[in-house]
């Protein structure tokens, strides 16, 4: 019995009943202001690339709900922004979120438009780039003419990369689980980097601020 109701949701995932919904609200929700910059979309849309790469959910399938649900998320950030919601109602509170949007801010003055293309590809800051976006007054045609292609591009990138490492983890398990690790060692070894950098840096900063 459990079996058949298991089998009936990959069924239903793979025709795209639950699952075209189920990626849609995960790629709106990571686009989101607030929302999206404490979901890893990097992660999410290779995990979901993965998953096109078994018998559940094509690819083609893959990239159109995530480009969809992308757009969404962008649109509704883009329109708050546009449409003069006041900026403390979106409000960050958190250090990483001030410093997400602070960055933002940097990147639509230096680059305007073009920040809208750029900022897709920087997880730690994206969600609040159209926000922005709209608050500085850009026009829908601009916003959606840089955002459309940089969403279709960042999405099939990352989803063709899950895609493909799922294809080698079949053809070459041994020789996949290996790179794998290798590669998981040398981000760990980065993320490790950064954090002891930037506690020295907070603790010399300390330390100057005292004298």
């Amino acid at each position: 019995m459990q079996d058949n109701a298991f089998a009936l949701l990959l069924e239903s995932f793979a025709l795209g009943y639950w699952g075209a919904l189920g990626i849609v609200a995960l790629l709106t929700l990571e686009s989101l202001p607030i929302i999206g910059l404490f979901m890893p979309g990097v992660f999410l849309m290779v995990g979901l690339g993965s998953l096109s790469g078994t018998s559940y959910l094509s690819f083609a399938d893959c990239v159109l709900y995530s480009v969809i649900g992308a757009v969404l998320g962008d649109s509704i950030g883009y329109w708050l922004g546009y449409l003069g919601i006041e900026r403390s109602f979106l409000h960050p509170h958190g250090k990483r979120s001030q410093s997400g949007h602070a960055m933002a801010e940097q990147l639509l003055k230096r680059h305007g438009r073009l920040a809208v293309f750029l900022g897709r590809f920087v997880w730690f800051f994206h969600p609040a780039v159209p926000f922005l976006a709209g608050v500085t007054g850009i026009r829908p045609g601009w916003f959606y003419l840089a955002d459309l292609p940089a969403v279709i591009l960042w999405v099939i990138v990352y989803a063709g990369i899950g895609h493909w490492a799922t294809g080698m983890a079949r053809d070459r398990t041994l020789e996949f689980m290996v790179g794998m690790g290798v590669v998981l060692i040398l981000v760990g070894a980065w993320f490790l980097l950064r954090y002891f950098k930037n506690k020295h840096n907070t603790a010399a900063q300390s330390i100057k601020s005292r004298n």
